[in-house]
């Protein structure tokens, strides 16, 4: 039961140093609180000069912030104390930037603190929500992505489903692992493959034609039958997952849905890279969640999932050589050694994934056509791990030289120290041996300007090596463990900031822009591969309206689902250029996605919306087409 609320307002300034957050902890116990101090995480920081009203100190790690109220302070049972910190790191703009949780400290004991929803003045409660039109359709098919040619003379309503008319195992096979993929994400909806004739049943054959890419297919529609011509493996899952989601759309709204009577449907994806990336570290989802989304990836024939594993947040993956980084670097909150972040702050919150999880993700991504990215974030993103190993830091370095962008200090990995690609190497060798994919993301991301500036190992390294700054120390370090990958027989990708300091040798380096929309075609340009991820338009934590009330981030703006959806990746690239953009990725970080139920508000139609950028071509997408059938959509 609660016995303490935490109330927040946010007061904005003409500027940071100015604006306000001012809180009040209620006490609803029938006890007096006495001897305390308040711990609460909040993405909207307070700076390290902020003023304090009413409190005597406070401490910031990051989003973790502890309060201590003024000296003798009792709280009675009914009391609030109010207090306030003027100066902020960053501006408050939606009710979840906030304080997400808390938790009293008295006489060594933990006491859950409630958080409400950040308060906002009435002018930023905008009313501009997440909003999706009715839509209309002029095709009555349930299908997304949209294909790349629709040519339907009439439609039925007289069937439920499909016979499979074939003996070859590998048709029989593919056909019942797609029953299967629709009953895991559709159980109270039918199966649209049955293996043995009866009423109400559309005959379906089979066909291989070389004349067709390995992922491309056919649909050729007769009154008594349909015929999947498929160029391979992957075309044949292709048609059967188009054909289940005409099925279920049937099933579901047969009013505005209908099976094809005769005509045709011909159909490859656009991009060969059809990605969405999950940051399992800020907040940790089990094996269970990750499958899930691996099967609404296959729905919509996403075909590379990016596994976010490792972050300040939190290492998630095990590693036998370093067995310290799940037992200790997993966990966060009171009893551990990381400050809680981001949620959950009065338990010891985490998790990670066993060498035996990961074989399994793996193995089920496989059976979907899905290849797995496993990203480990370094130089930077690294306090899980320089926590968990203290002697892989230049000990003669201060501690707080400097921060990264989310508040850590000294949160990088050291690129003069021997100790670091030791470790690395054996990292990469087991991830090498998890993951068949033929790159490993190494991250290469905010990397603040002033990291190892400060560090006597770097300084003689950049004496030695001629090196200038932290961007061309990092592009040192980036060649460096491109050759641990490359020893592995693995390729690198990371983020755009892998091409600073005078980045390094495009070739075999994979590159997702992100920074900005015009970064795609910078990279492009440099001769890197690329993947258009920018945030403005592809990142699922971005907020879906201007409103308050609306979850998520806007530090690159608002992504709308129709403006996710009207995004062209290929804006401004020539045909070479074209060339080099391998495709498209959703970005799903986490910060804010404390629940399924706020993931599901944030990430669908707008992931569905990148997978038809991914494979539709640009004239054949229709925004009204996709809204109408976004209801049908699975979600987590």
């Amino acid at each position: 039961m609660t016995s303490l609320v935490l109330d927040s307002f946010y007061r904005p300034a003409e500027t940071l140093k100015d604006a306000r957050l001012e809180l009040a902890l209620t006490n609803v116990s029938s006890k007096p609180l006495k001897a305390f101090s308040l711990a609460y995480t909040a993405l909207t920081r307070a700076s390290e000069e902020a003023v304090l009203e009413n409190a005597d100190s406070f401490r910031r790690i990051a989003n973790f912030h502890e309060v201590a109220p003024v000296k003798g302070l009792e709280l009675q049972p009914g009391e609030s104390w109010r207090f306030a910190i003027k100066g902020l790191v960053n501006p408050a703009r939606h009710r979840l930037d906030g304080p997400k949780s808390g938790y009293v400290t008295a006489n060594g004991n933990i006491m859950e603190v409630q958080c409400t929803d950040l308060k906002a003045p009435v002018e930023l409660i905008t009313g501009d929500r997440k909003i999706l039109p009715d839509g209309r359709a002029t095709d009555p098919l349930h299908i997304v992505p949209w294909p790349q040619s629709v040519e339907i003379d009439a439609y039925r309503d007289d069937v439920s489903g499909f016979h499979i008319a074939t003996t070859t195992p590998e048709d029989l096979a593919a056909a019942s692992r797609i029953n299967a993929l629709s009953a895991r994400l559709f159980s109270n909806a039918p199966l649209p493959f049955f293996f043995t004739e009866s009423p109400n049943l559309l005959t379906l054959e089979f066909h291989e034609d070389p004349r067709l890419a390995n992922d491309g297919y056919t649909l050729d529609w007769s009154a008594r039958s349909v015929t999947l011509r498929h160029g391979g493996a992957v075309g044949r899952d292709y048609g059967l997952t188009v054909l289940a989601q005409i099925s279920y759309g049937v099933y579901c709204a047969p009013e505005r849905f209908k099976f094809p009577m005769t005509g045709t449907i011909a159909d490859a994806p656009r991009f060969a890279w059809r990605g969405t990336h999950l940051d399992v570290s800020r907040h940790f989802r089990d094996a269970k969640d990750v499958k899930r989304l691996l099967d609404i990836l296959a729905w919509c024939r996403m075909n590379v999932f990016q596994w976010h594993l490792t972050d300040d947040e939190g290492w998630r993956l095990e590693i036998r050589s370093y067995p310290e980084l799940t037992t200790k670097g997993s966990r966060r909150g009171p009893g551990t050694m990381q400050e809680s972040q981001l949620g959950f702050a009065s338990e010891s919150y985490g998790g990670f994934y066993t060498q035996e999880d990961v074989r399994e993700v793996v193995a089920h991504a496989a059976g979907l056509n899905i290849d797995v990215l496993p990203e480990i974030d370094i130089p930077g993103h690294c306090t899980a791990v320089l926590k968990t190993y203290p002697y892989m830091a230049d000990q003669a370095e201060p501690p707080e030289s400097y921060h990264s962008i989310q508040g850590y200090p000294n949160n990088a990995l050291n690129p003069a120290m021997d100790e670091t690609y030791g470790f690395l190497e054996k990292v990469f060798a087991e991830m090498a041996d998890l993951f068949p994919f033929e790159f490993v993301h190494i991250g290469g991301d905010e990397v603040d300007d002033r990291s190892w500036l400060s560090s006597p190992k770097v300084q003689r390294l950049m004496e030695e090596r001629g090196l200038g700054d932290t961007m061309e120390v990092q592009a040192y370090f980036m060649g460096r463990v491109r050759g641990i990958l490359k020893s592995l027989g693995k390729n690198l990708a990371g983020w755009d900031e892998v091409s600073h300091g005078g980045g390094i040798d495009p070739d075999g380096v994979l590159l997702m822009a992100w920074q900005k929309q015009e970064v795609t075609r910078e990279l492009i340009e440099q001769g890197y591969e690329v993947i258009c991820t920018p945030g403005q338009n592809y990142y699922m934590d971005m907020v879906q309206g201007t409103c308050w009330q609306e979850p998520g981030a806007s530090w690159a703006g608002v992504a709308t689902p129709e403006e996710t959806y009207a995004y062209e990746p290929a804006a401004g690239l020539s045909s070479a250029g074209k060339d080099l953009l391998r495709g498209v990725q959703a970005c799903i970080w986490c910060e804010h996605m404390t629940s399924n139920e706020i993931f599901n508000h944030m990430v669908f139609p707008r992931l569905f919306a990148v997978a038809e950028a991914g494979w539709t071509q640009p004239e054949n997408k229709d925004w009204q087409r996709f809204a109408y059938q976004s209801a049908l959509f699975p979600a987590l």
